[in-house]
């Protein structure tokens, strides 16, 4: 039987949906106005994933910067629909920090050449002109993200900035990631267009950068808790503190072991980790996918925020710090998003990349003393000022594009492809690192796919330029 047919039966119209992230919401929130019945099984005590906004001493904080943009027309009025005046209208404001100076993000060449040192941009310009001549008369493999960065920007640039951040976010040598992380993420400028841009700023060739985004009243989690709203209202439910421990697929749909007792269901969509749910899964599946699966990394983050007697006087919406000056490799100052996060004081959140389990993750004192001490130093906070800490935690919020990640992800999505009754979707379910929309396009066409109207993988645009506006 054609599984594209199959999938768009659910006689007994009930759903699960594991995670209530943005994507396994929307997904929830498409298939319950479809009549269907639907539970969310969510292993934290909050919904939202990487998208909610915490609270604590009265003031809201979201898990490192986050802002809503979209070039589709349908999902903007989605979203629009949901949150209507409550939904406002920003223009980006962020920095990087290098050598005691500021630059524009995203990084543009003829910025930094203006604000270096001569020696400095001088330098610079002779090692982009070199990289890119040298790349344009002999070709070399570029399969990591050191060389296809290298190639392109010169040797100069990505020693003081590209490589020292990358380093710093992903814990592991630029060499060893894949070149897709880059030419997904970074706009690259002609050299008519560098110079152009140094000469003439605002007129860059480069592929642009969205500076226009929508962010809600009191946090980005507003969006998540706005399709929990719904989904409740067409009677489905959210289980959150349960963590699924097997799923068996049947003929007609699925069995999931979830606190304490056996579950069945027409179908399920997963939006939790690609290899936890491989894991979850079980014999379903070959054990070279499972091998795979076990090659898979995600990258976590602890953040810092420090509560402020007084408000931060950087306008930033968020600062990146490569430097090794710096422990923490970002910082966002959520009154600058909303001032009714932060009441009349102020706040400021600091990110720590990690791995699940190692001293940084483990880290408590430690880390708010060095966000003290850090933000001081970029003339952000006066240490008299920070009046206590918040410490949180994401063990998985960015996949690891490492070298061979692409091949593993794609066998076991190519499985997960023809396995009846199932769809996977979401940042962490697809392996992908994508940016909000992405996220609850993904779970509306995980939905759709279920009801028989398409697939996810075909709906959806994979192009690189998709991944590279942020």
């Amino acid at each position: 039987m054609d599984r594209h047919a199959e999938i768009g039966s659910l006689p007994r119209g009930r759903v699960a949906v594991i995670g209530a992230g943005l994507a396994g919401l929307s997904a929830a929130d498409v298939l319950s106005s479809r009549g269907l019945s639907v539970t969310v099984f969510e292993r934290s005590s909050e919904i939202g994933g990487l998208a909610a906004t915490r609270e604590s001493g009265g003031l809201r904080f979201d898990y490192g910067p986050h802002r809503f943009h979209t070039k589709s027309s349908a999902l903007q009025a989605r979203i629009s629909g949901l949150l209507g005046d409550d939904l406002l209208t920003l223009e980006r404001k962020s920095r990087i920090r290098l050598l005691d100076r500021y630059f524009r993000y995203p990084l543009e060449l003829g910025d930094v050449l203006r604000r270096m040192p001569l020696h400095q941009g001088a330098g610079m310009v002779a090692s982009y002109v070199w990289s890119r001549t040298r790349r344009a008369l002999a070709p070399s493999d570029e399969g990591d993200f050191e060389s296809w960065v290298v190639g392109r920007f010169g040797r100069r640039l990505y020693d003081i900035y590209f490589g020292p951040y990358t380093a710093k976010l992903w814990g592991r040598p630029p060499s060893s990631l894949s070149s897709d992380w880059a030419s997904q993420r970074i706009s690259v400028p002609s050299l008519s267009g560098l110079i152009r841009e140094t000469l003439s700023p605002g007129e860059s060739g480069a592929r642009s950068l969205v500076s226009t985004f929508s962010y809600p009243r009191t946090g980005i989690g507003r969006i998540a808790e706005a399709l929990a709203a719904r989904l409740a209202a067409a009677g489905g439910s959210i289980e959150t503190g349960v963590r699924p421990e097997r799923i068996e697929p049947l003929s007609d749909g699925c069995r999931i072991w979830a606190a304490g007792g056996e579950h069945d269901f027409d179908a399920v969509i997963n939006s939790a980790p690609l290899d936890e749910y491989v894991r979850l899964l079980g014999k379903a599946l070959p054990d070279d996918l499972h091998e795979a699966a076990s090659e898979l990394r995600f990258r976590a983050v602890v953040f810092v925020t420090l509560r402020l007697s007084g408000r931060c006087p950087a306008p930033d919406h968020w600062i990146y710090t490569p430097e090794a000056g710096y422990e923490f490799n970002r910082l966002s100052i959520p009154e600058n998003f909303d001032a009714a996060m932060s009441g009349t004081g102020g706040q400021i959140t600091f990110e720590f990349s990690c791995q699940e389990g190692d001293a940084t993750w483990e880290g408590g004192d430690e880390l708010s003393r060095a966000s003290v001490e850090g933000g001081a130093k970029l003339g952000l906070l006066l240490k008299e000022k920070v009046q206590g800490s918040t410490i949180t935690r994401q063990s998985h919020a960015y996949p690891v594009y490492d070298i061979g990640y692409s091949a593993r992800t794609n066998a076991i999505l190519d499985a997960l492809q023809v396995l009846p009754r199932s769809v996977t979707c979401g940042r962490q379910g697809m392996f992908r690192y994508n940016n909000m929309d992405h996220s609850i396009m993904m779970g509306e066409y995980a939905a759709l796919e279920l009801l028989g109207e398409g697939l996810l993988r075909d709906m959806f645009d994979w192009s690189k330029s998709t991944w590279a506006d942020g």
